[in-house]
């Protein structure tokens, strides 16, 4: 029968409703060219033609295929543009993987943040060619074209309090291209990863920690969690999300625009380590017992 069968993969879970509408980014391209492996820590699996290349961050590389010649070479154009992607969290370097036989290969490539989950971003789909993201987000690419520097998140603020207090850093990465022929770029973050359109003048609020990406079309601004009143008061003290939400809002002069969330961030696995930590060393951490306390 028919209902025995599970529906093809098509890239994403289109049997599933878009909750809020939220959507996980696709696995699989339309072109056949990557497909992501696993979610959690997982693998982008990159299938090259003769003579094509594809770029990762140092330290992403987890296999290539005889016939696949690896090097590296400067993030951005030149001296300067290298020190950009440098401060925009990346390294001055990046690995390129160029297919030199005369047959298709692959390479496959891993996210380097723990908890790492890959999102696939087709830049030629979203405004101007161009993403902004939290620093150090980008992982990879198809292609050798695709750029990432350092930039102020503040064309994108309603005010200098949203730039400092609203989500990411006042300084956020760019990442391009200027070949449509090369647009895909790969991006990490942790957790669980939801994509989401705003439509102009629609406004939702998130965690300041949540935001991975977003583009030019929307506009950031920083919302109190609570007012002045005892139950505001009482709201910012013991609610969990301190004293800032961070606003997202599609600008009225465009169509809106696509942003990105993760549900898992440094912070809280910061602060789980910590605890753990805390409670072995309180419950002795297994250290040896001393010998003034061994019972022969």
């Amino acid at each position: 029968p028919r209902a025995l069968y599970p529906t093809p993969c098509t890239g994403r879970l289109d049997t599933m409703p878009k909750i809020g509408g939220f959507e996980e980014p696709e696995i699989l391209s339309s072109e056949g060219s990557w497909q992501i492996t696993g979610k959690i820590n997982g693998m982008v699996n990159i299938k090259l033609e003769p003579g094509e290349a594809c770029c990762g961050e140092v330290g992403s590389m987890e296999y290539f295929q005889e016939g696949v010649h690896m090097d590296t070479k400067f993030s951005g154009k030149g001296i300067f543009g290298a020190a950009s992607s440098w401060a925009s969290g990346e390294s001055p370097f990046r690995m390129v993987f160029t297919n030199e036989a005369d047959t298709t290969l692959y390479v496959g490539l891993t996210p380097n943040q723990p908890l790492g989950n890959i999102i696939p971003v087709k830049l030629t789909e979203h405004t101007d060619n161009i993403i902004n993201a939290k620093l150090g987000a980008y992982m990879g690419s198809m292609g050798k074209n695709i750029r990432t520097k350092v930039d102020f998140k503040r064309p994108s603020c309603a005010s200098c309090c949203a730039c400092i207090c609203g989500g990411p850093s006042p300084m956020i990465q760019r990442i391009s291209t200027d070949n449509e022929a090369e647009d895909t770029a790969f991006l990490t973050a942790m957790g669980t990863i939801v994509k989401r359109r705003i439509a102009a003048g629609e406004k939702i609020k998130v965690d300041t920690d949540a935001l991975v990406a977003f583009e030019d079309s929307i506009q950031f601004d920083a919302t109190r969690t609570g007012d002045c009143s005892p139950k505001g008061c009482c709201l910012v003290c013991c609610g969990g999300e301190g004293l800032w939400l961070t606003t997202l809002t599609g600008k009225d002069d465009t169509d809106g625009g696509f942003v990105w969330l993760q549900s898992y961030n440094m912070d809280k696995l910061d602060s789980l380590l910590v605890t753990e930590r805390q409670e072995n060393e309180n419950n002795g951490g297994g250290a040896p017992i001393e010998a003034s306390e061994m019972v022969r």
